[in-house]
């Protein structure tokens, strides 16, 4: 832990005094963020008899940013912690960390090259995402070339992961929810002013088991149309993927995902949005050889999808079929409101043992506030709840008689991010 602090320390004295000798510019700025919340069925209903959990995570961020004319780079220590996990001494598990450190070279008309641990973004964050809400956020190892030009760019990045360092690749790669291997190709094309065309192939290699280390192959393939005009008031998420490959050593994958999102600004202080996803299900007469349920993959963000409780975080194996609406209100000038309506159903139908489950998986209210206290200060408070079915209660509890709290969650967010160095872009010398 005190290398870790000190690595910092030297961090930044380099940081600022190489920042005087180059052209290019240093920016060091923060982020702290604790988050209280109030659990009473997060996740899935709470039984009767069980006290509802409080809590406080707290992440601190510490950034170190590079722009040049032939390289940028960037480094994020980071801690992620819940307040009480080590004693008044610090003593116990040291979570300080580093979450990004990357550096990228500037080569020729509009490419470059990136390696090191970095986070990845698409569109809104259905597959890859930084995962702002998590505590830890996401990030990959890994080397990426990018081509960028006015109205197009292309990113190709690949990845292979060790767990340390070996003589021979004999060693069985374990990192919970982590590719041995990762390809992907991303392309963004503008179509029109505001109208973007992405689209994106992936391709994951996973270990089959100890004994057997060869790769299986996990592809998702598909796309993202959205159209995003200020200018506008009607704008539009348009997204479709294609699974294919395997879902598990022994198990043929063939799935699909379709979303379509829709907002409208009514007046400068309300507006409106609808939408729907479809993630594709197995029937309960589907071969034990073969899948036809949409993966998730994990580096995507599950916040902002199927309802901040996250209930269908992992898809039921029949399926999700997700409609919402809701409106967004910008009361004052620092205060607005975002409230939203989720409904579950399963898409395909559902068995345990012999009796059918219940299609409708019960149905989320998210009632959001944000106030904006300055540009480097803001709060947000939640409340949701959820509305149990007996779906809901036999896909998380295999029985219906199960006697639940109504399930209720909670948070006060602060979200402090303050700007501590910037030194101006030298002009260069003739």
């Amino acid at each position: 832990m005190r290398k870790l602090y000190a690595f910092a320390i030297r961090g930044l004295l380099f940081f600022l005094s190489f920042s005087g000798k180059t052209l290019g510019q240093t920016a060091v700025d923060a982020e702290f963020r604790p988050r209280s919340e109030f659990r009473q069925g997060f996740d899935q209903p709470l039984p009767d008899g069980i006290k509802p959990a409080l809590f406080t995570l707290q992440r601190t961020r510490l950034n170190f940013n590079y722009k040049g004319s032939v390289l940028n780079a960037r480094l994020v220590l980071q801690d992620a912690r819940v307040f009480g996990e080590t004693d008044t001494k610090g003593t116990g598990t040291g979570t300080l960390g580093i979450y990004e450190a990357w550096t990228e070279l500037l080569l020729f008309s509009g490419t470059s090259f990136k390696i090191g641990r970095q986070g990845v973004l698409f569109e809104d964050g259905r597959l890859f995402s930084l995962s702002p809400w998590s505590n830890t956020g996401n990030a990959h190892d890994l080397a990426q070339f990018r081509y960028f030009a006015q109205g197009f760019d292309i990113q190709l990045a690949y990845a292979y992961n060790n767990q340390k360092v070996y003589n021979a690749d004999t060693s069985y790669y374990s990192v919970s929810k982590m590719y041995k291997q990762l390809a992907f190709l991303h392309l963004t094309k503008t179509l029109a002013r505001g109208l973007d065309l992405s689209l994106l192939g992936v391709d994951e290699g996973f270990m089959k088991s100890k004994t057997d280390q060869e790769l299986y192959h996990r592809y998702t393939t598909g796309g993202t149309l959205q159209q995003k005009n200020e200018k506008l008031l009607l704008g539009f998420l348009l997204t479709g993927y294609y699974q294919f490959g395997k879902s598990t050593p022994t198990v043929d994958l063939d799935a699909y995902l379709l979303a379509l999102k829709v907002n409208y600004t009514f007046t400068d202080k309300i507006g409106g949005l609808v939408g729907a996803d479809y993630y594709s299900g197995s029937g309960s007469t589907l071969a034990a050889t073969k899948t036809n349920t949409f993966n998730k993959l994990p580096y995507g963000v599950n916040h902002i999808f199927n309802g901040f409780m996250e209930y269908w975080a992992t898809l039921p194996k029949g399926g999700l079929i997700n409609y919402f609406g809701g409106v967004n209100l910008k009361l004052s000038k620092k205060l607005s409101s975002e409230i939203t309506y989720f409904g579950f159903r399963l898409a395909e139908n559902m068995k345990l043992g012999t009796n059918d489950i219940s299609k409708n998986l019960g149905s989320e209210l998210d009632v959001v506030l944000n106030y904006k206290f300055s540009d480097e200060t803001a709060v947000q408070f939640a409340w949701c709840g959820y509305f149990v079915t007996d779906g809901t209660k036999m896909l998380k509890y295999k029985s219906t008689i199960v006697e639940t709290k109504f399930p209720q969650y909670a948070y006060l967010m602060l979200t402090i991010k303050p700007q501590l160095y910037k030194n101006p872009i030298l002009a260069e010398s003739k």
